[in-house]
């Protein structure tokens, strides 16, 4: 699955400069275009499709944004009752520095929180897939389908799958960012007198950098995904 990720990628995007300067306009069109392009290879595309039809790529990217503020909204609720109190403390005066020190949040809730995050991991990814297929929201919530499915990929191989291409993923911006932060210090130290021109300057290079390799990875992990997904064995009877 890796190596057809990658081919899928490269023929499609890294070969591909016209369809590569397009995804990268959908990702300053506030994104969701990219997200639309994404629902694209979702639904089982064997090449990379075209980057056309900008309103509906726009439609569906906003539909898959808002399938992923469902999701988030449980994460979002445990985080306000965590941190909410001592924020709203800080903002209203009420809270020093002492205070502050010794603020020791709600351990069930963090535990809580965490598991709550890993399960929505767990299930985002084969939850937006179903959703880019059939168009339901309600599909995309239809948590008995979704586990499912991965029971039929089989868990271990569906964690093992995602920890995999989280790994493959970091190494190459892990590399860039590395090297991003070791030449903004080499160029801190020759043009000190002018720090605040350095420092901008990385601003705009690291904004482009981002810019130009988020088309190639995006691609690969959802042709990666999808692969995972379509590798689950067909249920003897259609899902409903």
């Amino acid at each position: 699955m890796l190596g057809d990720a990658f081919s899928y990628m490269k023929e499609g995007v890294w070969g591909d400069t016209n369809r590569w300067l397009k995804l990268i306009l959908a990702l300053i069109l506030l994104g969701f275009p990219f997200s639309g392009y994404i629902m694209r290879i979702y639904r089982g595309t064997t090449t990379a499709p075209e980057v056309d039809q900008w309103g509906t790529l726009f439609v569906d990217g906003l539909k898959l944004f808002v399938v992923g503020l469902v999701y988030a909204i449980p994460l979002l609720v445990l985080w306000v009752l965590i941190y909410g109190s001592m924020f709203l403390a800080i903002f209203s005066g009420s809270m020093d520095d002492k205070a502050m020190a010794t603020f020791e949040p709600n351990f069930v809730l963090m535990i809580l929180f965490y598991i709550v995050e890993l399960a929505v991991v767990l299930i985002m990814p084969v939850a937006s897939i179903r959703f880019a297929r059939t168009g339901s929201f309600s599909e995309a919530f239809n948590f008995s389908a979704i586990i499912g499915t991965i029971g039929r990929i089989g868990w271990l191989v569906y964690i093992v799958a995602l920890f995999l291409v989280s790994i493959v993923v970091s190494i190459p911006i892990f590399i860039l960012v590395f090297g991003f932060i070791m030449v903004g210090a080499l160029a801190l130290v020759l043009f000190r007198e002018a720090a605040l021109f350095v420092v901008l300057g990385l601003l705009v290079l690291g904004i482009l950098l981002c810019l130009i390799i988020s088309p190639l990875i995006g691609v690969f992990q959802a042709r990666y995904m999808t692969r995972l997904y379509d590798s689950a064995i067909p249920p003897a009877a259609p899902e409903q």
